[in-house]
């Protein structure tokens, strides 16, 4: 637990001098704390999961219906070569369970489930994730809201994952992550600022009140005859990218019903279960330690019962420092 919170160095001096009285370097401490993620990574892999396997009970929205939420999302972790120099970044994956209150959609503690990890391909985690899915029971929620970004692979990540084990998925892009691509256009305008945000925050409202394909209209019919290549370039990349979201961004009707429409909650779950551990100030990681913490902290992070359910089983753990 102290290797998977604090920094192995730190955590070594925090084990040996303030916990338990004992001698333990910096190393030992990263083997034991890598060995123990490896060893969970591999029961996962195979299908296990940890905590009660029974239906949450499901929050109901404003028509009436429970509904589960979930979200994926990707995030870098730095790397570092066979002689400790830098390479090149991995993207650990990140998917969340949760069960808030509809209209507020708040983090409260221990009300979600959480897959973290490095894999080959989005179909490693969408595995993980649909096993979870199935112990707490998303299949007997009326609908499921499925949150993702516009990021490669991710949308059909949580398709395949919820595939016979959802009645009814309702996929909806990050509000926030269409907004940016808005801003990023308006950026490339020659004017000055105040009006730049004006223009931003009308199609913000526009996406919100009237939906994507409103504002789509209102990007389609903007005259840019006389704009630059730099512009008209960037127009058409953000109208391809609305079109192709276009079935997830139905805002109102999402609003309406009291879902939500950010993916707040696997962003946080990308700070609180990866970035809060792997990505401190000078840290670079190989592989095996990457997805070993990555799969430790998503199960301490779950609700407690989880983590609680790993250490109590009977298990065949292998020899954990080397």
């Amino acid at each position: 637990m102290v290797g998977l919170t604090e920094a192995f160095d730190e955590g070594a001096d925090i084990a040996a001098e303030r916990l338990a009285g004992l001698w333990l370097s910096a190393s030992s401490m990263r083997r034991i704390t890598e060995n123990v993620g490896e060893e969970l990574a591999e029961q996962l892999a195979n299908g296990e999961t940890f905590g009660p396997v029974q239906p949450w009970t499901w929050p109901i929205d404003t028509q009436g219906k429970t509904t589960a939420c979930v979200g994926v999302d990707l995030t870098g972790v730095r790397q570092q070569g066979p002689h400790a120099e830098a390479v090149e970044g991995r993207m650990a994956a990140v998917a969340v369970i949760f069960r808030d209150e509809p209209g507020s959609w708040k983090a409260t503690r221990r009300t979600a489930r959480y897959v973290s990890g490095l894999f080959g391909n989005l179909s490693g985690i969408g595995q993980q994730l649909r096993a979870e899915c199935s112990a707490v029971g998303v299949a007997q929620a009326d609908h499921v809201v499925a949150l993702t970004d516009g990021g490669a692979g991710l949308e059909d990540c949580v398709i395949d994952a919820l595939a016979g084990v959802a009645q009814h998925v309702i996929l909806i892009l990050d509000f926030w992550h269409a907004a940016q691509h808005l801003q990023e256009f308006a950026n490339r305008w020659d004017c000055d600022e105040v009006t730049r945000q004006e223009q931003v925050q009308k199609w913000c409202e526009t996406q919100k009140h009237q939906g994507g394909r409103a504002l789509l209209d209102q990007l389609e019919g903007l005259d840019l005859s006389s704009s630059s290549e730099t512009i008209t370039s960037a127009h058409q990349r953000l109208t391809n990218y609305i079109r192709k979201n276009l079935h997830r961004m139905d805002y109102p009707t999402y609003v309406k019903n009291g879902w939500p429409i950010g993916s707040g909650r696997v962003e946080s779950a990308c700070n609180s279960v990866v970035a809060t551990r792997l990505k401190g100030p000078g840290m670079r990681w190989r592989e095996r330690g990457t997805n070993a913490l990555c799969q430790l902290r998503a199960l301490f992070k779950s609700e407690h019962s989880a983590w609680q359910s790993f250490w109590s089983r009977d298990r065949k753990p292998k020899k954990l420092v080397a």
